[in-house]
């Protein structure tokens, strides 16, 4: 009886190892890659994603994060989406300009509310573009961020004509080199990791970007005013390998879909949650901030566009046709 009862427990060992090697054979994984912060608001954003599809697949699917740019900056993360080296990636939907041009309006500076982009029927177009050409899918969902901001040290900025002298820093974007440019500044286009370095050896003397993540990456060590503007409704979005997507079961592509959807109404939420902690830590270190008028900014912006369409940052036309 004894040796009976042996071999019942040396088969359900048997049988359970290899349940637990076959549940981990047939896990899908997923590679995702983004270049801000460990545990950063962006991060954050990632790792809910991820809880939310595994949840969904009862573990069947995992993401593997691969945050501050360890599989390339973003131009690099995007080339190896299009060729498959890399599974999925989460930025800026302005990065895309790289590939399609007319990206390039819908990230320049106060052109823009977040409900003319949410309901943009051209937008699709171009991110079907893009998918057709490049193998680059977008995921549904608009990440907003929280509003951006103009940060400097030398001096606080309250109207484009007290931009003379100031050489900002802008992420590599023809369109915010340009405007930013029209507006006053010298734009000087840099990589997200070089950015701390900069300020501190004053490559540049101020920047553009949210509070929550220059609280985050530290940068408010390297400067002294905030001048609060909300001048670009700038928004995350979910890239996946598109012949990647279409290898995988349908009830994978929806979860996705859907985990894709819930990350960023969640991380919306999360981010405005963020503001307000994070302007008191970087008033505490002793930033200045100070709400501007706005609409000076948009009237100057604003005169700039034609003259940005004519240089054939985007298609001819599509001021008119999008209503600006």
């Amino acid at each position: 009886m004894k040796r009976i009862l042996c071999i019942w427990v040396v088969l359900g060992i048997a049988v359970a190892g290899w349940a637990v090697k076959a549940t981990a054979a047939d896990q899908i994984v997923l590679k995702l890659a983004h270049i801000t912060a460990p545990n950063g608001m962006l991060d954050k954003k990632a790792q809910k994603f991820a809880e939310l599809v595994a949840a969904k697949t009862n573990g069947k699917v995992k993401i593997e994060i691969f945050p501050a740019q360890q599989l390339g900056n973003i131009k690099e993360i995007l080339q190896g989406i299009s060729m498959g080296t890399i599974d999925m990636a989460m930025e800026a939907e302005g990065f895309m300009d790289a590939f399609d041009k007319d990206y390039t309006i819908f990230g320049t500076p106060f052109m823009f509310i977040r409900e003319e982009l949410v309901r943009n029927a051209y937008l699709q177009e171009v991110r079907e573009r893009v998918r057709n050409k490049l193998a680059i899918r977008t995921l549904p969902g608009f990440a907003f961020r929280p509003a951006v901001h103009l940060w400097t040290q030398q001096r606080q900025i309250m109207t484009p004509d007290e931009l003379n002298g100031i050489k900002l820093r802008v992420w590599q974007s023809k369109a915010l080199v340009d405007t930013w440019n029209k507006l006053g500044a010298t734009a000087v286009p840099l990589a997200w990791g070089e950015l701390y370095m900069a300020l501190s050896q004053h490559v540049v003397n101020g920047m553009v970007h949210n509070i929550v993540q220059v609280r985050d990456e530290k940068f408010f060590e390297q400067l002294n005013f905030c001048t609060k503007l909300d001048w670009l409704n700038l928004y995350d979005v979910t890239w996946v390998n598109d012949l990647k997507y279409k290898s995988l079961p349908p009830d994978v592509q929806k979860t996705l879909n859907e985990a894709s959807q819930e990350a960023a109404d969640w991380f919306v939420s999360y981010g405005q949650s963020l503001e307000a902690g994070a302007q008191k830590e970087c008033e505490a270190a002793g930033i200045v901030f100070k709400d501007a008028d706005r609409s000076l900014w948009v009237k100057k912006a604003s005169v700039a566009y034609p003259e940005l369409e004519k240089s054939g940052l985007w298609s001819e036309g599509l001021l008119k046709k999008l209503g600006k």
